[in-house]
């Protein structure tokens, strides 16, 4: 069987302990960003998921994770090896697009 390498739309569990400030720690899933083709070098780009809805803006509903939700505003960029990535499931291909389109929003993208 080949090795796991996270692709976009695939919801992970990874740690995302240490963190600072208002940054999501522990333990928790993410919805993985960017590519398998560039996260075979060891990086992804995601976005933590949280059950503690705040009805913020960026924050985008998963219709399949119980009452989940994603922070789009909280990209991130982890070394998924050493946070111990596992794969748990996946988000509608809807879903990411949505989840994609805040996070461009928030960066400022025209």
């Amino acid at each position: 069987m080949a090795a796991f390498v996270p692709d976009a739309g695939d919801i992970v569990w990874l740690h995302f302990s240490p963190q600072a400030g208002h940054e999501q720690a522990g333990h928790r899933p993410a919805v993985v960003l960017s590519p398998a083709s560039y996260n075979r070098i060891g990086l992804m780009l995601c976005c933590p998921m949280t059950t503690k809805r705040k009805g913020y803006p960026f924050e985008v509903e998963i219709e399949d994770e119980k009452g989940s939700a994603v922070l789009a505003d909280q990209v991130k960029s982890l070394d998924w090896r050493a946070r111990n990535a596992q794969k748990k499931g996946r988000i509608s291909e809807q879903e990411l697009a949505e989840v994609r389109a805040k996070a461009t929003a928030l960066i400022g993208r025209k």
